[in-house]
């Protein structure tokens, strides 16, 4: 019969393993896309072209049917997340698009450049598509620039890219904000050929607040030079050089021990992800670090646990870690992060925080029999421990439900499964109301393994996403960025802090 045609099954498409796949919408789609994407380097089922593509088609279409969303989002990627790279790509695109509104995209720019590089993130994405410079985005950049401290303009002049500061300021031709700014902007954009005043006054600065790579290129890396460096170390840069502190022997040093524990009771400032902990700590066991440095990455892991997820109810959380082969991608050409460490490191914070059941899968279901006491890279390391294989979490639901008799399920995965997971999760989710399945994909694919509505769902690396799929769980994702009640998030945190301060 022609006319009685099967119901459409637009929204039903297979994963790239073939198994039950579910159509996101665009929104869903890029979110994902945006929250899981470095844009250097090949995934397990995307080369790095297609990835890009997939990107500047969704945006084609979102910045006709979305555009605030498509805002939102860029901003919610960079607060919220902390990437840095995809949401400079979409302010690009937002600059591009003659319809959209300049103050749209103004906005959009200044809650993505937060760093002093990011404007130079956007004027290389556009220069990569093959795209003309609008007047609208060298005026923005004209005003980033003067926004920027003459210090932060010399830290990050980005000689050695394709775009420099430089060629920021000879792009948007910025006016110059004061006297101190003239003086930087001729500096860097003529560097050894600028006046005696301009030269004088950028060495000026970069002597009152030197970096430490500066210092490093300037004396050498010596153990003196290392100990000279440390003050201006914190964060991720203090995290990535305790090997070379290490190498020259400062890290059995007293002194120094004392001044990273100090320095490391700021982590929760750091917005360090989890992954970034580990490979710290990885790299301190095979180097033989003291125990007094182990243990205090350990406790700044601690600290950095959102308050949100350290409040939900404990033995209730099924924790559900895929482990497959998919997973071994790396996050990006140079990371030496992959996926599946990823998805342990948040798994493993999930489950010292709730307690529960920890479990891993590819082929075959893991039961991950640790404590909660356990030390972080301990619980890490057993669930990377196993897998390699297919990606069935249909068959890892089936066999871990049964025996689980919490409310809550976090399955962390790239949901490119080989066989039918949304059937078996359907059937448990409908057996309770207050049951809830939370979705954190790592893949960032077009194709999901349940429905949009079925699951709460995000994306990303940061264990930001904890305290952010909690805020889902009350509001729907999409329309939650799109109003930018995502921002609600951010003010929680800021009450959190100060409340941390006042008590220190």
């Amino acid at each position: 019969m022609p006319f009685n045609k099967p119901k459409s099954t637009r929204s039903k498409i297979p994963t790239h393993e073939g198994g039950a796949g579910f159509k996101p919408s665009p929104q869903m789609e890029l979110l994902l896309l945006v929250s899981t994407s470095l844009f250097a380097g090949d995934t397990f089922y995307e080369k790095n072209d297609e990835r890009v593509r997939r990107l500047q088609d969704l945006m084609d279409r979102l910045l006709k049917d979305d555009p605030i969303f498509v805002a939102e989002l860029a901003k919610f990627a960079r607060q919220v997340l902390g990437l840095r790279s995809a949401p400079s790509a979409v302010v690009a695109h937002l600059f591009w698009d003659r319809d959209i509104p300049e103050e749209l995209a103004r906005d959009a720019a200044f809650g993505v450049w937060l760093r002093g590089d990011e404007h130079l993130e956007t004027l290389a994405y556009t220069r990569m598509a093959g795209w003309k410079f609008r007047k609208r985005l060298l005026r923005a950049v004209a005003d980033r620039l003067n926004q920027m401290s003459p210090h932060a303009l010399l830290k990050y002049a980005r000689r050695e890219r394709m775009f420099s500061q430089a060629d920021a300021i000879r792009l948007a031709h910025p006016k110059p904000a004061d006297e101190t700014h003239s003086l930087i902007f001729e500096y860097l954009s003529r560097e050894n050929n600028a006046s005696p005043q301009s030269i004088a006054f950028a060495r000026q600065v970069l002597e009152e607040r030197p970096t430490w790579e500066r210092i490093i290129s300037q004396e050498g890396s010596s153990k003196e030079t290392w100990r000279k460096v440390l003050p201006h170390l914190r964060g991720l840069s203090l995290v990535r050089n305790l090997s070379n502190l290490h190498r020259h022997g400062l890290l059995e040093d007293e002194e120094v021990q004392g001044m990273l524990l100090r320095k490391m009771r700021e982590s929760p400032h750091w917005k360090i992800y989890p992954y970034q902990w580990l490979l710290a700590l990885s790299r301190g066991r095979e180097e033989g670090w003291p125990s007094t440095v182990m243990m205090a990455l350990e406790e700044a892991i601690e600290r950095s646990v959102p308050t949100s997820i350290k409040g939900l109810p404990e033995g209730e959380t099924l924790v559900v870690v895929d482990v497959s082969g998919s997973m071994s991608s790396r996050l990006s050409e140079k990371s030496e992060a992959t996926r599946v460490l990823v998805a342990a490191s948040l798994g493993a914070m999930v489950y010292r925080a709730t307690g529960g059941m920890l479990v891993a899968f590819d082929n075959n279901l893991y039961i991950i029999d640790v404590s909660r006491s356990d030390l972080y890279l301990e619980i890490v390391e057993r669930i990377t421990g196993v897998g390699g294989g297919g990606t069935y979490l249909g068959e890892a639901l089936k066999k871990a439900l049964p025996g689980f008799e919490g409310r809550r399920v976090v399955i962390l995965t790239d949901e490119q499964v080989h066989d039918n997971a949304w059937s078996i999760l359907r059937e448990w989710l409908k057996q309770a109301a207050e049951r809830r399945a939370y979705v954190i994909n790592l893949g960032g694919y077009e194709p999901m393994a349940t429905p949009e509505k079925g699951a709460i769902r995000i994306g990303g690396w940061s264990d930001r996403i904890l305290s952010v799929v909690a805020l889902f769980d009350q509001r729907d994702p999409i329309e939650t960025i799109r109003n930018a009640q995502w921002s609600i998030f951010l003010e929680e945190e800021a009450e959190e802090e100060e409340g941390g301060e006042k008590e220190r």
